[in-house]
């Protein structure tokens, strides 16, 4: 198994593909971050979506702009099973490991090291713009770092359940159009379609898990845009229903593999 591990890191860290998530990763979080900080005020019920600037709620508007990292990290697992499919390197992967359910659980690893590495570039971007705010007058360094810590741990634990998530969606359907696609589609449309006729449906689906861990942080600095998080699952259930998407989903499309022909 380190071996398959090991292979399947040097696969990740040999294609440019991966670098250029990380540097959209933390360009994205910095600039929504800054769309957020630095919109404009408006007054009325509207203001409480608003606190002030340089308030811990404020910075954690700010960093909310993180949660990016776990749809790109959905990307770089989804990546993690499909570019072998798209440029045939299944193929001998198969034939140096004919046991085809190890080298899912490898890459299934290997995803939870992806995770990482994703929510910590936007934990670049996140603070580069933190400390330039604070910087610039808005609050001021030991707010900014508080407010931090109270988002990251979040985001750090739901992109590493999404990038086994994506893992899962790749392994099941190995197409990589179809699969970013699906994952990507069904996070951005179809899940605010459901949760919005059928909440009690869509607090299991796996965005909404993913609210419901960041919700934990949403609470304890009490952040604007964060606010009103309801109708979701405990923290600790929506990260065993997020991990069971990709678990299972691993499992069934390894098992789908056992006597494919992938040439």
């Amino acid at each position: 198994m380190i071996r398959l591990v090991r292979a399947e890191i040097s696969k990740l860290v040999t294609i440019w593909s991966t670098y250029v998530l990380l540097g959209i990763t933390t360009l994205a979080t910095g600039l929504i971050g800054l769309a957020i900080g630095l919109a404009p005020h408006r007054r009325g019920i509207e203001a409480l979506l608003f606190p002030a600037r340089g308030t811990p709620a404020w910075f954690h508007d700010v960093f909310s702009a993180m949660a990016v990292s776990e749809d790109l990290a959905l990307v770089l697992g989804i990546l993690l099973v499909t570019t072998e499919y798209r440029h045939k390197t299944v193929t001998p992967t198969y034939l140096g490991e004919p046991r085809r359910g190890r080298v899912t659980a490898a890459k299934l690893v290997v995803s939870v090291a992806g995770g990482v590495v994703v929510a910590a570039a936007a934990a670049v971007g996140a603070l580069v713009l933190g400390g330039a705010l604070a910087g610039s007058g808005y609050g001021d360094t030991s707010i900014m770092l508080g407010a931090f810590g109270h988002v990251f741990p979040g985001v750090l634990l739901a992109s590493i359940l999404f990038a086994i998530y994506g893992v899962g969606l790749g392994a099941i359907l190995k197409n990589q159009v179809v699969a970013l696609v699906v994952g990507l589609g069904v996070s951005a449309v179809v899940e605010p379609i459901i949760v919005g006729v059928w909440p009690s449906v869509g607090r299991w689906l796996p965005s909404q898990a993913a609210r419901s861990i960041e919700s934990v942080s949403t609470t304890a600095s009490g952040g604007g845009f964060g606010s009103g998080l309801s109708n979701l699952l405990p923290s600790w259930e929506g990260a065993l229903v997020l991990l069971a998407y990709g678990v299972v989903l691993a499992a069934a499309g390894s098992f789908t593999t056992l006597r494919a022909d992938v040439t």
